[in-house]
């Protein structure tokens, strides 16, 4: 029984995806905070969620971690309209390349940055890969003590590069004016990324690499409706005449055979069987519904299973965290 149940709810996902895929609508965003800037972060990842940007949030990530947040936000950057990344971080320079260093990364020699820090150029890269482009703006804290000779703080932003997005280079006492040129933009119908770069340039103890050359939309001002059409009006008809009533016939109910209800086991199971774009579906529709604001990745993270307990909190049903078959089905249509 189980088993057709898992069938039957597959066939009716599969009907209910789309036709294509949403790349061109989305903004993804990518919120990294190492040390004590989770706050600044936090808030930063606040107001682009405003904006209707998907994001990625990491706090303190390793080496290993940084790199693989990476590769999944380049991944999700290719499939998405604009991006955008922030990173509160410690930063360094050696030989003309900026690199932002992890959580737990020590520096007893010059060359321990191959291994473990990661060029701020990777991160304008990824930026780039969007199909309108993206930008990097950088918080700077300070490195560890006792870097090695050729190593210093990064204080100001480096050069352009060709397809990598725009870098910005904040002092940590510029972040409020920072913060408040996204506010303002959060504000706004429209979010173009250039107009924020330019006004956070304005800003004392902020430098930028270069301002796109094309217009970049975190958020697009949504489209006219059209008006309606006028109305023809219609000859009145004439109602006919009501038939004789007579007495409905009496039909008994036969109950139903209640299902037995799934363990949290087997629907993990059940949750397994879906594909990827049968999962992207159940987060558009949590998103859709305010429950989520991650990416629409189809990976069931962290966030995804809080957005699940919310939308199950707000049904007044047993939050597990894990879509039974009649949330599956909600989700999916």
């Amino acid at each position: 029984m189980f088993a057709r149940a898992v069938l039957t709810i597959l066939s009716l996902m599969i009907t209910a995806l789309p036709l294509h895929a949403q790349g061109s609508d989305r903004t993804v965003a990518l919120v990294v905070s190492v040390g004590d800037g989770g706050a600044r972060a936090d808030a930063v990842q606040t107001q682009l969620q405003l904006m209707g940007a998907e994001t990625l949030r990491a706090a303190d990530p390793n080496n290993a971690e940084l790199r693989s947040i990476l590769q999944r936000f380049a991944r999700e950057a290719e499939d998405s309209r604009a991006t955008f990344v922030y990173l509160d971080a410690p930063a360094v320079t050696f030989e003309g390349r900026d690199y932002v260093l992890p959580a737990e990364a020590t520096l007893a020699r010059s060359t321990d940055l191959f291994t473990q820090a990661i060029p701020t150029l990777a991160f304008a890269r990824s930026a780039a890969l969007s199909e309108q482009g993206g930008a990097v703006v950088l918080t700077v804290t300070a490195p560890p003590t006792g870097l090695p000779g050729g190593i210093s703080k990064v204080v100001r932003a480096p050069d352009a590069v060709p397809g990598a997005g725009a870098v910005v280079v904040a002092e940590i006492g510029a972040f409020g004016p920072v913060l408040t040129v996204l506010e303002d933009a959060a504000r706004q119908e429209e979010v173009d990324l250039g107009t924020i770069l330019r006004g956070m340039f304005t800003k004392d103890g902020v430098t930028l690499s270069d301002l796109p050359s094309n217009r970049i939309l975190l958020r697009a001002a949504p489209e006219p409706e059209p008006a309606p059409e006028p109305e023809t009006p219609e000859a009145a008809a004439v109602p006919a005449p009501a038939p004789a009533s007579q007495p409905a016939p009496v039909i008994a109910a036969t109950p139903e055979p209640q299902a037995p209800a799934e363990t949290v086991e087997e629907l993990r199971i059940l949750e397994q069987s879906l594909s990827r774009s049968a999962k992207r579906t159940i987060q558009r529709e949590l998103r859709a519904e305010g429950f989520y604001r991650g990416l629409v990745d189809g990976i069931f993270g962290p966030q995804t299973r809080e957005a699940i307990t919310a939308f199950q909190q707000s049904r007044s049903e047993d939050t597990t965290g894990v879509l039974n078959r009649r949330q599956l089905l909600d989700l999916s249509s």
